[in-house]
């Protein structure tokens, strides 16, 4: 029972979410966030599976 509460949870803040980019989707510093956070993410994850 738990985990459906969670999941409920999850999927409403993801709509919240949804609604908020598609409000804010012509502005250019969402856009900037949204490449550098990818990027940062990605090479997080680059470094640490290229460890020697």
């Amino acid at each position: 029972m738990q985990v459906l509460n969670l999941w409920d949870t999850l999927n409403e803040y993801s709509l919240k979410l949804r609604d908020w980019i598609f409000d804010n989707y012509s502005n250019p510093l969402l856009w900037i966030g949204i490449v550098v956070g990818g990027f940062l993410i990605f090479k997080a994850v680059f470094n640490t599976l290229n460890k020697d």
